[in-house]
């Protein structure tokens, strides 16, 4: 990808376009809504990008999560989304099945972009110190066993010690793991944490040849 591309992709957004909501345990979040981050898609590759929902699943409360893919000129990168349903306040009614698969689909091509830079200064440092249950790496098969607290935070560390940033840590455990560093499973964050602990031990052992 062009590197005119690339800066136009992860310019910063305008003040006016950047929201700001309370997330969990009232952590503030900053985001910018789908709709600003399509028409930059539609700005850096005038038009010629799609995004598609390669599978879905509706879990027992209602909520639903998607595994989308996003592609523009012969790159693709592959996120998961998840949305809940409207609800009424006052029944627990479920008023609206399709705001869900709407929320899921724009969560997932939100950040389907992150990997392409788009809106990263929102999101890089958005690093969990404790792992907290998140989307599955497979819609079909989520790990059972996963991926503790400690594990999570070891391969982030070693990642950092690496000079990885935060987006790179994610695209390296998903390249080589098939997933984000907070959806593998035990056995494979083990790997990951010995995959990372060698890379440190040769370089370390090349530095002092």
């Amino acid at each position: 990808m062009e590197e005119k591309i690339r800066s136009a992709l992860s310019a910063p957004f305008p003040a006016d376009a950047v929201k700001n909501r309370r997330g969990s345990f009232g952590k503030p979040i900053s985001y910018v809504e789908g709709g600003e981050i399509i028409r930059r898609l539609n700005d850096c590759f005038e038009n010629s990008w799609s995004f598609v929902i390669i599978e879905h699943q509706v879990l027992s409360t209602g909520e639903v999560l998607v595994h989308g893919r996003l592609t523009a000129l012969g790159v693709s990168k592959d996120s998961f989304g998840r949305g809940m349903p409207a609800v009424s306040r006052k029944t627990g009614e479920v008023l609206s099945e399709a705001d869900a698969y709407k929320s899921a689909a724009t969560d997932s091509l939100k950040k389907a972009a992150t990997l392409l830079g788009v809106a990263l200064q929102l999101y890089a440092d958005d690093i969990p110190d404790q792992a907290e249950p998140q989307k599955p790496r497979s819609i079909r098969s989520a790990p059972v066993n996963r991926a503790s607290a400690r594990q999570v935070t070891a391969i982030w560390n070693l990642g950092r010690r690496l000079g990885l940033d935060a987006n790179a840590i994610r695209q390296r455990t998903m390249t080589s793991f098939g997933a984000v560093p907070e959806q593998l499973d035990r056995e494979t964050a083990s790997r990951a944490i010995q995959d990372l602990s060698d890379e440190i031990d040769g370089r370390q052992q090349k530095g002092a040849a």
